[in-house]
């Protein structure tokens, strides 16, 4: 009687056992990651920036800026300057990025060659929908020729082409015209609208869209940046130019995302 008594409880047991493991607990012990939904063309950021400094300190962190470097006036402070003594903290546009699913892989500095070289990893790796590309003022700044610098911007957007993503280049900005290692002085604004005007046919060749900020930006020498929109450098837009960027590129990007 006992043993089938006992032998009634293990039955019992291995059952309510069984039962119990088939029920979701909430425990995951498969880490291995989720396959691609192949029905989704994209599954990264809605789009990917890849550039130089312009495109870098877009979305950078505010960040502290010596009093002495900066040469615009300062009395009254822009809006996106906070006085802090011996320094003036700059704001930035981090959250244009963030807010829409955006992220910025410009990195200050750098030439389109350069920008080429890491392409893959640091922006196509991501799997955006959109490849947003800007760069060029730093090979003009080096004397690199506007055909070379289109060649690897071309290669750039025709890598991000074959991966069915969206792509937009995007004109170089107006800046200052002593900062250039060209042989003729004060010209880097007639080379960068020259190289923009080369952007703008090969992305109509191409299919691609052209971004244009060159016009809202430029003063009315036809060649420099706005003094409203400079930075201590001259080279450099401040944010208040990011703001009108912005409102360009925008309504861009949400047409090709629907």
């Amino acid at each position: 009687m006992k043993t089938r008594f006992f032998l009634w409880v293990a039955v019992a047991g291995a059952a309510f056992l069984a039962a119990s493991c088939g029920k979701d607990s909430g425990y995951q012990n498969d880490i291995s990651p989720k396959p691609k939904d192949p029905t989704v063309a994209h599954q990264g950021p809605k789009a990917v920036y890849t550039g130089d400094s312009i495109t870098w300190q877009w979305g950078t962190a505010p960040r502290e800026i010596a009093k002495d470097k900066i040469v615009i006036p300062l009395d009254p402070l822009p809006a996106y300057l906070t006085d802090k003594g011996n320094n003036v903290l700059v704001t930035w546009h981090p959250g244009f990025f963030s807010r829409n699913d955006y992220v910025d892989k410009g990195v200050s500095g750098e030439t389109t060659a350069q920008m080429l070289a890491r392409y893959q990893k640091d922006v196509l790796s991501q799997d955006p929908f959109c490849v947003v590309i800007m760069g060029g003022t730093n090979d003009l700044a080096q004397g690199v020729s506007k055909e070379n610098i289109l060649k690897n911007l071309s290669a750039m957007a025709e890598q991000a082409d074959a991966a069915k993503m969206k792509v937009v280049l995007c004109s170089v900005t107006p800046c200052n015209q002593k900062y250039s290692k060209l042989t003729a002085p004060n010209t880097k604004g007639e080379h960068i609208k020259r190289l923009n005007a080369m952007i703008q046919a090969y992305a109509a060749e191409k299919g691609f869209t052209y971004c244009d900020y060159y016009p809202a930006l430029v003063d009315a020498d036809g060649l420099s940046l706005k003094e409203e929109y400079c930075l201590y450098d001259r080279l450099h837009p401040n944010p208040d130019a990011y703001t009108v960027m912005e409102g360009i590129i925008q309504p861009i990007l949400e047409s090709l995302l629907k």
